[in-house]
């Protein structure tokens, strides 16, 4: 009688631990979605802001599926802006929605490009040889080591 009563008991403590354990999985999971959600919506935020309104919607699409390859794959995110006019800023509304079903919104303003200087050029002024730069410091390291 003791052992049906302490297997019952033991049965009980199982399926309670196995049940907050998939809760703990369930929330990591959930929190690992919202942590790449917000770092998508930064990202997205910052293209708009680095662009500037006007010339977003001509630069990028306003809607879509980030890549496979992305670390936000599994979202889709889509892209409102109301054009402010001349020194109103833009009213920029941003979606983003998870395959599980979760959808993430933000909205704020960002003001328009001003000045007539064009954006830099951001390339550097020669190629750089990176096989190059790495042979160098290995030579430096095996040189090193050699030394007494």
């Amino acid at each position: 009688m003791d052992a049906v009563i302490g297997g019952v008991l033991l049965a009980i403590g199982m399926v309670a631990i196995l049940s907050v354990g998939g809760q703990a999985l369930t929330l990591q999971r959930r929190g690992e979605i919202d942590v790449r959600a917000a770092a998508a919506m930064d990202e997205l935020l910052s293209m708009v802001l680095t662009e500037g309104p006007v010339d977003f919607e001509d630069l990028h699409p306003s809607n879509g599926r980030f890549e496979s390859d992305s670390p936000y794959e599994g979202f889709e995110y889509a892209i409102v802006i109301a054009q402010g006019g001349s020194g109103i800023p833009a009213n920029v509304k941003l979606t983003l929605k998870h395959d599980s079903g979760r959808s993430y919104s933000i909205e704020t303003r960002i003001a328009e490009k001003r000045g007539e200087e064009p954006d830099p050029v951001r390339e550097p002024a020669e190629p750089i040889d990176r096989e190059a730069r790495l042979a160098e410091k290995q030579a430096a390291r095996e040189g090193a080591q050699d030394a007494p």
